[in-house]
Order: C-alpha cells, then structure tokens, then sequence
C-alpha cells in the first residue's frame, strides 16, 4: 500500500507535459488501452485522445511495426504474385508494367537483405551442378545440406 502511495503521489505532482510524455510512452510501447492509459497517467480519457491526434501517435505506432523483415517478406510475396499472375494470366510472358514492377521488387529485396534468398539459390544450384559432375556419390548429401540451409536463410527472412 505504502508503495502505491507514493506512485500515487509522484504521479500526482507530474506537470501536464510529464504525464503527456509518459502517457506516449504508455501508448507507443504497450498494449494498454486508452482507458487503462488515461488511469495510469492519470488524466481525462479525451485529453489523451486529443494529445494521440495532435501528436500523431497512431502514426508513429504504426511506424513501429514496420521493420525491415517484414517489409522484405512483403516484397518476396508481391514478386511471387506477380510471377503466379505472369504464369497463370500471360502464359508465361510478362508486359512492360510488370516486368517493370518485378525489376523494382528485386532492387527492393536486394537492397533490404544482407544476402538475397535468390543469390543463395543461385550459388547452391551452380554448385550442384559442378558437383553432379564431379563427385556424384556426394551429391545427394550435399543436396540435402543445402536444402537445409536455404530452408534456414527463407525463415530468417520471414518467408516460411
């Protein structure tokens, strides 16, 4: 009680701009409501709303949630539905507009990832390829390890 008491106190001597910066932090960084937000602070449940509107809180928020996986696991499923569309639709040939849009992709996916999933698959398939060739009893081991790998790189990315 004594402990309540004094976090009671404390927030009750906050200036305006005090409780206006924890209620953003309360709202940026939790799952706290409004409600439970306006009674932690403690202000009127409209001053919050109107310091979210002002401050463009619901902007930042949202800004938050976009990280770089998420924004390359995006870019790998548009490319894939613009290839599914090419296949299924154009009998394989793309039009300007999308073979425009898939260059964009591309670009987007290199620039986002340390290593393109797709210059993974690239390498392993040139080295099975020589592999094949040279050592056919390893082959298959080989082929299984990196199957592995590249299932590994895929989920890293957020594409599994």
């Amino acid at each position: 009680m004594l402990y309540t008491n004094r976090v009671l106190t404390f927030v009750s001597i906050m200036t305006n701009k005090e409780k206006k910066e924890l209620a953003k932090s309360l709202y940026l960084r939790s799952n706290f409501s409004r409600k439970e937000i306006a009674q932690q602070v403690p202000c009127a449940e409209k001053t919050l709303r109107k310091w979210i509107e002002e401050g463009g809180w619901d902007v930042i928020k949202e800004m938050q949630t976009i990280t770089r996986s998420k924004l390359l696991q995006e870019a790998y499923q548009q490319l894939s539905a613009i290839n599914r569309h090419i296949l299924t639709e154009l009998d394989g040939i793309p039009d300007k507009q999308l073979s425009d849009a898939k260059g964009v992709l591309i670009k987007e996916i290199e620039a986002l990832s340390d290593t393109p999933l797709h210059l993974h698959i690239q390498v392993v398939q040139d080295i099975e390829d020589w592999l094949r060739d040279k050592a056919p009893k390893d082959f298959m081991k080989f082929k299984k390890l990196m199957f592995e790998f590249l299932h590994s790189r895929a989920e890293k990315e957020g594409l599994e």
